[in-house]
C-alpha cells in the first residue's frame, strides 16, 4: 500500500505529495510540481518514496508545542527526524505508515 498519497491540481496534474508524519501526529505536503512553490525531487516510489532535499515545517505559534518544528528526511520510505525536531521523534528514524483513519 503506499505510504503517500498525491495532491492534484484543477488539471488533474499531480503537483505534489501528503504522507502521515508520526512525531507531528499531523499531514505534511511536500511539493514537487507546485508553481511557485519550492520543489522537492521524488523518486517515484509511492511505497518507499525518497524527497529531496529535507523537509523543514515550522509553526512556533502551534499550541501543540511538537508541532513548533519538524525536520526531517524521508529516504527509502523512512522518516529520519534531525535532532532539532520539536516533537518526541527528534533524532530517531522511524518507516513511513499509511495515514491513520
Amino acid at each position: 500500500m503506499p505510504v503517500i498519497n498525491e495532491v492534484v491540481n484543477n488539471d488533474r496534474e499531480t503537483i505534489g505529495y501528503s504522507m502521515h508524519c508520526p512525531g507531528c501526529d499531523h499531514m505534511h505536503i511536500v511539493w514537487t510540481n507546485r508553481p511557485g512553490a519550492p520543489r522537492w525531487t521524488f523518486n517515484g516510489d509511492r511505497e518507499r518514496p525518497t524527497f529531496s532535499p529535507s523537509l523543514l515545517l515550522t509553526a512556533s505559534d502551534h499550541e501543540d508545542p511538537k508541532r513548533h518544528l519538524c525536520h526531517s528526511f524521508i529516504r527509502g520510505g523512512q522518516w529520519q527526524f534531525l535532532n532539532d525536531c520539536t516533537h518526541d521523534l527528534a533524532g530517531k528514524t522511524v518507516d513511513m505508515v499509511e495515514e491513520p483513519e
